[in-house]
């Protein structure tokens, strides 16, 4: 069966930085793929399915920040986690910044 999205999705690796709202530190990161609805990131930190995260992920020479939920957690063993993070608050001008960046990566691929 086909996984449907609602957005492109490109493997990138960008720098991550995220707040949770159990752990006021930041924790760092690095983006696995990223779509306009969410990002999947790779981290040695735990993380909770439905974790609240404040997010910056470094796509230069923007810093996008937003707001977002832990939807799924995969572990494949080793001493990094996959989480699957669901954007729920991005500003108007980051969300077209991503878009951009997006629609500019599926082109060069083609």
């Amino acid at each position: 069966m086909a996984e449907r999205r609602n957005h492109p999705r490109v493997r990138v690796s960008h720098p991550v930085l995220y707040f949770t709202d159990s752990y006021p530190r930041p924790k760092v990161g690095s983006t696995v793929d990223l779509s306009r609805g969410g990002v999947r990131i790779e981290t040695p930190y735990g993380l909770i399915s439905g974790e609240r995260l404040e997010i910056s992920i470094a796509i230069r020479p923007q810093v996008i920040k937003c707001k977002g939920q832990v939807m799924h957690i995969l572990w494949p063993g080793g001493e990094r986690l996959k989480a699957g993070i669901r954007f729920e608050e991005l500003s108007k001008q980051d969300g077209l910044y991503l878009e951009e960046y997006i629609s500019n990566i599926i082109e060069q691929q083609t």
